[in-house]
């Protein structure tokens, strides 16, 4: 039985196909093998999301991990970032959350956001 994987690893989205042995087929680049093999042993993905700030002009700062994190953790990390308020000012790049549910992750932002004047 073999099993087809979407590839992320470039934008040609390859439709890679990994068999029972572990041979890998349908690759366009030189990471699409090792992104599906680990696919098939150790998901992980890349989330991103948003994290409420106060006190600045905008309300939400986009968000990412630093590193994938495995697809198990996704619900929870999702509810980790709805449930997060931090204060601004906020830094592009800035580590907002360490260590993200045991991950290693963290969460940094994508975005720098000062304070509000009032």
């Amino acid at each position: 039985m073999s099993r087809q994987i979407n590839c992320v690893c470039c934008p040609r989205g390859c439709a890679v196909t990994v068999d029972e042995s572990g041979t890998v087929s349908g690759n366009g680049c030189r990471n699409g093998r090792a992104y599906a093999l680990e696919q098939l042993g150790n998901p992980r993905r890349r989330v991103t999301g948003e994290i409420r700030v106060r006190g600045a002009a905008v309300e939400r700062c986009p968000v990412k991990t630093d590193r994938p994190v495995p697809v198990d953790y996704l619900e929870e990390l999702e509810a980790l970032l709805r449930a997060t308020v931090v204060e601004a000012p906020v830094y592009v790049s800035q580590v907002l959350l360490r260590d993200v549910c045991g991950t290693g992750a963290n969460v940094v932002s994508c975005a720098s956001l000062s304070r509000r004047d009032n």
